[in-house]
């Protein structure tokens, strides 16, 4: 089973510096949160994976039947509170030039990308703080 690495650091307020492999994002609150708004919101980052996945499966898809032309996705979820927790994701993919007959194995086979079935399933957190 392979595993991901990824750092965080804090640089100045709430500013996060991520560190991905080589690449580098940068995570923040609004300012009515108190932060700066120099990023997007871990809770868009997560909305983000899940549209630029949903993309590369339906990218991936449109490849191998054929079709061209720029996949588009637009991904929502709803932010609630108490207990604030990020729900109800909606992913709306378009692939220009798909058949009607093969919407239905579109959808299953955007559907199966990982960060989609990672959502959809029960996971644990372990979480250790230290001093």
């Amino acid at each position: 089973m392979a595993k991901l690495n990824v750092q965080a650091r804090v640089n100045q307020g709430f500013q996060v510096e991520v560190g991905i492999r080589q690449h580098r994002l940068l995570a923040d609150l609004t300012p009515d949160k108190g932060g700066k708004d120099a990023g997007p919101t871990p809770p868009e980052l997560l909305l983000a994976s899940l549209a630029a996945c949903s993309a590369i499966f339906a990218q991936m898809f449109a490849q191998r039947e054929g079709l061209s032309g720029p996949v588009e996705v637009q991904a929502e979820a709803e932010l609630a509170d108490p207990p604030m927790v990020v729900r109800d994701f909606r992913v709306r993919v378009r692939i220009p030039g798909l058949p009607e007959e093969k919407r239905e194995k579109a959808e299953a086979f955007v559907g199966r990308c990982v960060v989609s079935q990672t959502l959809c399933a029960a996971n644990n957190v372990s979480l250790s703080v230290e001093g």
